[in-house]
């Protein structure tokens, strides 16, 4: 049995703008994205003979408040914003059946059920400054849009794996998992709407004074019921010429489940003839083609892992803005691919050093494509997609005796990411035209040092993160709403760490 809690309270968004000055942005009050998750495990063990069973059952209850200034959609000409506290509730159930090791075959049997119920409060709001400075009235306080939002997912499915060794250098794996997914949305009666957004408009930039509201009840409604099923599979050989190296061939599939949109049907007050906002996305899916070589010499005193990979994409799941008022929504578009090279090095000059190269070379690019859905994703044939073309880290540690019998260790770690196009290129609904939103992160390079002391029962740790106060951009937020959309490389830290061990 497990129980765990964790808290997230941060003070305000880690998001700045630099047009405004070093970690600097505009809200008129902190976005707040804070959460509460509780989890509770229950894990049971049965060691039949010839097999072991083991069913875990986790339930989680998540508590957050994400809260968010949109202002930026209309340049901060008036007051615009979410607040959408939300709590979600998950139930998680795996039952798995695995054969000893040891024999010809080697087997697992298994069945997954999930279910999560999630309910979103969502509260646009003006402030009381903007609505008595443009006249605007008839609302009952700052939230011009309110309405309940529930969205019900589950997924259930069999799998089983099946290994044959045709002898002890050789040996196939292949594994089945049949599923079914399923998604859908509510909206509960008692929210309404009005025409805030067009009287702010209408004052903000023609200096027309607002008026009394007119108010529109939201109704209940149920949403579409998206749905997939089908199978996904495994399938993998492994050989191994010599006995320090494995060298295997692979090939899966996967999905994801599908989305549904909390307001699927609704018309913009702003521009009724923007697009209607769709019931959801369907499931997008991927084959994923692997050739790997895992290797180890000189005792274990040199390893080494790497992993040609080639990954074809199809149905992309995108999250869209309508232009007009800015409401998400997630929809699919044609495809991509994936494909690189993935490296792990580790060396041991003595029993006191360690040293270990890890990094990938990735190359990812949109090849299939509508022109319809190249005008609603922004997109066009041969965009990169949001993933650095290179990263790398290398690790350097090394043990010795410290004070009062304790063991030392020091480490220095070099961590190199580099740059990427934060969204799609162009304004979803107008080709060519490049969007105002788009931009590159930075590639960049940091530096993290640490020493430690292990005694009997409890270590104490000296440790200095981004050592050389690197402050580079390394993400940048894809949409209009947010004035500071760029995330920046935390500020060089210094700290002690202490840990006891009951």
């Amino acid at each position: 049995m497990r129980l765990s809690r964790e808290e997230s309270t941060p003070e305000d968004s880690s998001l700045t703008n630099p047009d405004l000055g070093r970690d600097k942005r505009y809200s008129d009050r902190p976005d707040m994205f804070n959460g509460t998750m509780d989890n509770y495990n229950l894990t049971l063990d049965y060691q039949f003979d010839g097999a072991h069973l083991t069913s875990s059952s986790t339930w989680s209850d998540y508590d957050a408040a994400f809260n968010v200034d949109l202002a930026g959609t209309y340049g901060q000409a008036f007051a615009f914003a979410l607040d959408a506290p939300f709590n979600s509730k998950t139930f998680v159930q795996e039952v798995r059946l695995v054969s000893d090791t040891g024999g010809r075959f080697e087997w697992v049997l298994g069945g997954f059920h999930f279910k999560r119920d999630r309910d979103v409060h969502f509260g646009y709001r003006s402030n009381e400054e903007f609505l008595q400075r443009s006249g605007i009235t008839g609302l009952p306080d700052e939230y011009y849009l309110r309405f309940l939002s529930t969205d019900v997912s589950k997924e259930q499915a069999l799998f089983g794996q099946l290994t044959y060794h045709f002898n002890d250098d050789f040996w196939a794996t292949l594994g089945l998992r049949y599923g079914s997914t399923q998604a859908q949305a509510f909206t509960g009666a008692g929210g309404y709407n009005s025409d805030y957004l067009t009287q702010a408009y209408l004052y903000a930039f023609f200096g027309i004074p607002g008026g009394p509201l007119t108010i529109t009840p939201v109704e209940a409604a149920t949403g579409a019921k998206a749905r997939e099923t089908g199978p996904s599979y495994r399938l993998s050989a492994s050989w191994r010429p010599v006995p320090s190296v494995t060298t295997y061939a692979a090939v899966a599939t996967g999905f994801r489940a599908p989305v549904v949109n909390a307001r699927a049907g609704s018309v913009s007050t702003i521009d009724p003839d923007d697009l209607v906002i769709p019931y959801g996305a369907d499931s997008d899916k991927l084959i994923n083609y692997e050739l790997g070589m895992k290797g180890s010499w000189l005792d274990g005193r040199l390893a080494a892992n790497l992993a040609l990979y080639y990954v074809d994409w199809n149905d992309i799941q995108v999250q869209a803005n309508r232009v007009s008022d800015q409401v998400q929504f997630a929809t699919n578009i044609g495809g991509a691919y994936s494909r690189g090279l993935e490296f792990e090095l580790m060396a041991m000059p003595n029993m006191d050093w360690t040293i270990a190269l890890n990094g990938s070379f990735n190359r990812a690019r949109v090849d299939e494509l509508t022109p319809q859905e190249a005008a609603i994703s922004g997109t066009v044939l041969g965009a990169r997609l949001a993933a650095p073309e290179f990263s790398a880290s290398l690790v350097t540690s090394y043990r010795f005796d410290f004070i009062r019998g304790s063991e030392g260790n020091a480490s220095l770690a070099i961590v190199h990411v580099g740059d990427f196009p934060g969204q799609f290129q162009y304004v979803p609904g107008q080709p060519g035209v490049v969007s105002p939103t788009f931009d590159y992160t930075d590639a960049y390079t940091v530096v993290n040092a640490n020493v430690a002391a292990a005694f009997d029962h409890y270590t104490v740790g000296l440790y200095v993160e981004n050592l050389f106060d690197d402050r580079s951009v390394t993400y940048v937020h894809p949409e209009a709403f947010l004035d500071g959309r760029y995330a920046l490389v935390r500020p060089r830290t210094v700290g002690v760490r202490v840990g006891y061990r009951f």
